[in-house]
């Protein structure tokens, strides 16, 4: 009897624990940014040629804040044979800082410490409606040897542009 009930109190603690074991972790890996690694910067899913849309209340030009929904992150590449546009993190990186590199104000940047973790992009921002400029990624801290990456983008006001 007292077998029975220990096998039967074994299959019961089995049941209970085993659908847990059995559940798959299904966040993304993670990937520290450490020293001496090569980065690309990545503005809307681009890491050249970005659009950033932007929200002008007022005329053609000026300034405004870019519209919800975008997003800035870093991606981890290999030693690229041209290093245009791509960083490097030098021998002290472990973070990377994303921001604009014209702004009429001071702008707070956007952090990273790890690699493929998209951020929103700050409607807090003020940048040009229209127009050509850049977004650079940072590596802090810095060091001789560390490189900022640059990404080109467009800002397009979407009160005068056709969806």
């Amino acid at each position: 009897m007292r077998l029975r009930t220990l096998i039967g109190l074994w299959v019961l603690g089995f049941a209970l624990v085993a659908p847990g074991a059995a559940t798959a972790d299904t966040s993304p890996p993670t990937f520290p940014i450490l020293p001496n690694q090569w980065f690309a910067g990545v503005v809307n899913g681009q890491t050249a040629n970005a659009t950033i849309r932007m929200v002008c209340p007022g005329p053609a030009g000026g300034t405004g804040h870019p519209a919800s929904g975008q997003t800035l992150s870093v991606n981890r590449v290999s030693p690229p044979t041209d290093t245009t546009n791509f960083g490097f993190t030098g021998s002290e990186g472990t973070s990377i800082a994303a921001a604009p590199a014209i702004s009429s104000t001071t702008t707070v940047p956007v952090i990273f410490t790890e690699y493929f973790r998209p951020s929103a992009l700050p409607t807090t921002w003020t940048l040009p409606c229209e127009g050509d400029g850049r977004i650079d990624f940072t590596p802090r801290p810095t060091s001789s040897t560390a490189r900022t990456a640059h990404v080109p983008v467009h800002f397009v006001n979407i009160a005068t542009t056709p969806a």
